[in-house]
């Protein structure tokens, strides 16, 4: 059995730009921030950060692009693709996201260890109906196909 599966979460490190693909489908790459930090066996405390680029497509990628902003805390479920072209003889991985999980308010960056930021109620309201909004939308759609 073989497994291709990642899960990671962070900040996104800059606004995200919408594009479409010339069949029509939206897509949105962007990349996360995930930090990381352990400590030498002297107790000196090394910390490092991986910068993951992520790819959405389709309804996923404009709701990215309406609701992420730089320093957005998320958590991405995905798959990684590997590529390679011959004639130039270079290669990489792309992260497509199958899930993705906002964890705060648009834009709003979170430290390590806190809480996501707190809205007032009618910040909020405006937001999460929205969001919600969208959620339900993708939910009907998917179970119409």
């Amino acid at each position: 059995m073989n497994i291709n599966h990642f899960i990671i979460t962070g900040n996104v490190t800059r606004p995200l730009v919408l594009r479409y693909t010339p069949k029509g489908t939206p897509t949105v790459t962007y990349t996360v921030a995930c930090n990381d930090f352990w400590y030498y066996d002297a107790g000196v405390k090394h910390e490092d950060c991986d910068y993951i680029p992520i790819t959405t497509t389709g309804k996923q990628a404009e709701r990215d692009a309406k609701f992420l902003g730089q320093g957005s805390p998320v958590a991405v479920e995905g798959r990684i693709q590997s590529w390679y072209q011959p004639a130039e003889k270079r290669g990489g991985f792309n992260f497509k996201a199958l899930r993705v999980q906002y964890l705060g308010r648009p834009g709003a960056p979170r430290s390590e260890g806190s809480q996501p930021a707190q809205l007032t109620p009618p910040e909020q309201d405006e937001w999460m109906r929205e969001y919600e909004k969208a959620e339900s939308a993708q939910r009907s759609g998917s179970r119409a196909n």
